[in-house]
């Protein structure tokens, strides 16, 4: 019989984007897809009851905690009544998400995508029983379609176009936006906190990150609070690093600008789409062509017209960032940080990607250099790039991961 899911959707593009991508691959396993769109929550719960008076709906799928707390009465959620699966994704650490977590519906089944995350949410909510880690997946654009502003046309069965790198104008992109700016917004009163200096700690800790990356967040937020004598329960730990999660933005944005700043006054030019870029003190060096915002679907297609895609992770020391797969899937060179998950479950480097450890970012111009100038080499690695996303690392195989295991395998209900 054929599995009925419901995909929640209408808070973010990005994430629109996947449920498009997710519901079409579970299309295609055979299942009963409906989408939900809660922007207009009230008719969104119409369309719920109707769903689940007409159908027996075997789980709900959702990005970052979506319609966790839907409910028809007080008290209990419609997953919790109704004994359905709720398949949460994180596409973020854990910390961004310590309220919803807090309260997530009993029948929660939470996919990382970091497996350093996977540890982090056993040891933070152990009353979260279903824990599990799926690494970003990537889409593929068709740009053979003339897309309208703000959108793009996905290739969801067979193979897209894509343009040659002599066709390609952009030589290196980078899309994402420069979070020390969004970190602003997240930092505390650290002049209320007195239970330690809060201005020594982050001095002290992002020292910490800086000198050794491959640390996480929260690992070195925990070694400095050791070394000055506190030692918290985890329900007061969790309270702290969540408190203190902006020094993450920090450290990646750190890294983050160094990047292309260091391509910049090499002499390359790197076109940049995102926030908080325009703020730079070097801005206005003429090998920085700064695009502004744009939403996701633009990404993808942007893609497709550059020679490399540049990025950087989000702290990630065990996982990747759909940039990477996005671009593999442009056939575009990616060329990025690594992670313990890269260099176990990837291709050697220089075969499928590119990758440059954060401690020996200055090699990043000329190795970037190097690739510019031999056409016939990125296209042998960008073709062997491809082909590996598309085997491994598409919502194609997600989808199969979670219906395999989830849906009619052992753990099903």
């Amino acid at each position: 019989m054929a599995k009925t899911l419901l995909f929640i959707q209408g808070i973010y593009d990005t994430i629109d984007l996947f449920i498009e991508a997710f519901s079409n691959a579970f299309q295609q396993l055979g299942c009963v897809c409906h989408t939900i769109d809660i922007r207009d929550q009230d008719f969104a719960i119409r369309r719920l009851r109707k769903y689940m008076e007409e159908e027996k709906v075997d789980g709900v799928v959702t990005f970052n905690n979506i319609g966790y707390n839907l409910s028809f009465q007080e008290g209990r959620t419609i997953w919790e009544e109704k004994d359905i699966l709720y398949f949460n994704i994180l596409m973020d650490h854990p910390f961004h998400y310590a309220n919803p977590l807090d309260h997530a519906p009993k029948t929660s089944v939470i996919f990382c995508t970091d497996r350093n995350h996977v540890g982090y949410m056993k040891r933070f909510y152990p009353q979260l029983t279903q824990i599990d880690f799926m690494p970003h997946a990537g889409m593929e654009a068709d740009i053979t379609k003339q897309s309208e502003a703000g959108r793009c046309h996905l290739c969801l069965n067979g193979d897209a176009y894509h343009p040659s790198m002599d066709e390609r104008p952009i030589d290196v992109l980078y899309a994402g936006a420069l979070s020390n700016y969004v970190a602003e917004g997240l930092v505390p009163d650290l002049g209320e906190i007195l239970e330690f200096d809060a201005f020594e700690l982050t001095r002290e800790t992002l020292s910490d990150l800086m000198r050794h990356p491959e640390k996480t967040t929260e690992s070195a937020i925990e070694e400095y609070l050791l070394s000055i004598g506190k030692q918290y329960t985890d329900e007061e730990l969790k309270h702290w690093i969540t408190e203190l999660r902006f020094l993450d933005a920090y450290a990646v944005s750190f890294y983050r600008e160094q990047a292309v700043r260091l391509l910049v006054e090499h002499g390359i030019q790197t076109t940049v789409f995102g926030g908080g870029w325009n703020r730079c003190e070097w801005a206005d060096n003429p090998n920085f062509i700064y695009g502004g915002k744009v939403l996701a679907p633009q990404v993808l297609e942007l893609m497709n017209h550059s020679k490399i895609t540049l990025n950087t992770m989000t702290w990630y020391k065990n996982g990747i960032h759909d940039r990477i797969i996005n671009g593999m899937l442009a056939k575009s060179l990616v060329v990025s940080d690594d992670s313990e998950y890269i260099r176990e479950c990837f291709p050697k480097d220089g075969q499928a990607l590119v990758t440059v450890p954060l401690l020996q970012i200055e090699l990043l111009p000329k190795l970037v250099e190097d690739y510019l100038g031999d056409i016939h080499k990125m296209e042998d690695v960008t073709e062997n790039g491809y082909q590996f996303a598309k085997q491994n690392h598409t919502w194609r195989q997600r989808a199969e991961y979670i219906y395999n295991k989830y849906l009619t395998g052992a753990s099903a209900k």
